[in-house]
């Protein structure tokens, strides 16, 4: 009787095991459909209805490294960014070569200031060759090292960065910041207006040209910078700061 009953019991196992492995497939379907759907969503700028089905994906199947990145830029958008560190812990965790989240990861050490964080882990981004967009994590290299201070190695950084990508403004907004904090200001003029041609309705470095202008004495430039600075949109931040130079520049 003993023996019968330990058989059945075995049976009843397996036949569990099996239900369940049969089942994991179908939830990761359902799971990646949320995905897809919530990614939609996040392209759309709509992150709290991306982020309500990225949860809802997890809930079904969580071993999933792409669903975690995607929770990870979904808490970052939210200023979740602890939050978003754990997701991209675990994409990495799920897939130690996934490229994109330990950018997205560095990226958010760069929001939260920690620089030395930021530096360690978008280096092993840049050692994959098989990153396919590794002009990213070169520039966010530049930008931590352009916040401690390290200009001349931030400026490799946005140099290699436009060595991948020449059009890419943000580099060369980078190396004109470099130079304006050490005071060469017609090198800073130079990748200011270099980047303006790329684009032009890049406001904050509109605002950052008219300044450079400015500090060098050529106050008629700087007016018509701060112009252009307003038409971009004047009801910004910046357009009212610009609004405020404009008028202090013409008295």
């Amino acid at each position: 009787m003993r023996h019968s009953t330990r058989i059945i019991l075995v049976f009843m196992v397996a036949a569990l095991l099996i239900g369940c492995a049969n089942k994991t497939p179908m939830l990761r379907k359902q799971s990646e459909a949320l995905r897809n759907l919530g990614e939609a969503y996040m392209s759309q700028g709509n992150v709290t209805v991306a982020l309500r089905q990225f949860l809802e994906a997890e809930s079904l199947y969580a071993d999933d490294y792409i669903l975690q990145d995607d929770l990870g830029k979904a808490y970052t958008a939210k200023k979740r960014y602890e939050t978003a560190l754990i997701h991209f812990q675990r994409s990495i965790e799920l897939q130690p070569d996934y490229a994109p989240a330990k950018n997205n990861m560095g990226s958010v050490f760069l929001l939260m200031q920690r620089w030395d964080e930021a530096i360690e882990t978008l280096n092993q981004v840049t050692e994959n060759i098989l990153y396919a967009t590794p002009h990213y994590p070169l520039y966010n290299l530049g930008w931590a090292y352009y916040n401690k201070k390290m200009y001349a190695k931030a400026i490799a950084y946005y140099n290699k960065s436009l060595d991948i990508q020449p059009n890419f403004v943000l580099p060369m907004r980078g190396i004109g910041l470099c130079h304006m904090a050490q005071g060469r200001l017609a090198d800073a003029i130079q990748w200011f207006e270099k980047g303006i041609e790329v684009a032009p309705d890049f406001q904050q470095l509109q605002f950052e040209l008219a300044s450079a202008y400015i500090r060098s004495g050529a106050y008629e430039k700087a007016k018509t910078t701060l112009a252009h600075t307003i038409a971009i949109d004047n009801q910004t931040a910046i357009g009212q700061k610009a609004k405020r130079e404009l008028k202090a520049l013409s008295m």
